[in-house]
């Protein structure tokens, strides 16, 4: 009985270093603290990481498995959820994007499970900065967010893609009607650059001959 279970044991712990061998350019982990190689963790509660370690944390490229369906697959840095990465979970929403100790922080995409999509920044978990929340029925918000609600200039549109709203928004709130804001134009570093705007100026066509008569 003893003999049998050591084969049995034997044979899993060959299988787990064949796999670690497989996924990763790292040595596979063999026993506790793991250092720079590449292994699975098993937890009691059924959750599981398969990946990167280094000074027995998750480090590198690795996979996190919960025993309720969620799962994160990415980069970690420390112990925690940093740089890219994908989280994905059971209701069906999936966020693919930037991480900052275990937080959405960043650039990301976030599709929610009813449809809507948002692609924007983050701060903490939450959609702050510059962004565009599509929902499921074609309606569009494109503009600046602040703890996941509108807040700064921001533009509504319709489905059809006409503009229902645009302006000045807190905290979810639509409070004055703005154009927007004007961008700068970039300053002219050159003197043929100065010659090409006097001309315009002056009204002539770019790539007639009357325009490149005045830029000679």
């Amino acid at each position: 009985m003893y003999e049998l279970i050591m084969k049995k044991l034997l044979l899993i712990l060959c299988l787990f270093l064949m796999t670690a061998h497989a996924q990763s350019n790292l040595p596979p982990c063999t026993s506790p603290p793991f250092n720079n190689c590449y292994g699975t963790f098993t937890y009691a509660d059924g959750n599981k990481y398969v990946g990167q370690w280094k000074d027995d944390k998750y480090d590198g490229q690795g996979t996190y498995f919960w025993a309720s369906g969620s799962k994160y697959e990415g980069q970690y840095k420390d112990g925690k959820r940093n740089g890219q990465g994908t989280f994905t979970w059971t209701n069906g929403d999936k966020y693919v994007g930037q991480f900052t100790d275990n937080k959405l922080n960043g650039q990301g995409t976030y599709k929610y499970a009813n449809g809507d999509k948002y692609v924007g920044q983050f701060i903490n978990d939450n959609r702050t900065g510059q962004g565009t929340y599509t929902f499921a029925n074609g309606n569009k918000y494109v503009g600046q967010f602040k703890d996941n609600k509108y807040d700064g200039f921001g533009t509504l549109y319709n489905t059809n893609g006409s503009i229902f709203q645009q302006g000045l928004w807190r905290d979810n709130e639509f409070v004055q009607v703005q154009s927007p804001p004007v961008v700068p134009k970039p300053p002219v570093n050159n003197a043929q650059d100065i010659k090409r705007q006097k001309c315009i100026r002056l009204g002539l066509v770019p790539g007639t001959n009357d325009f490149q008569q005045c830029l000679n």
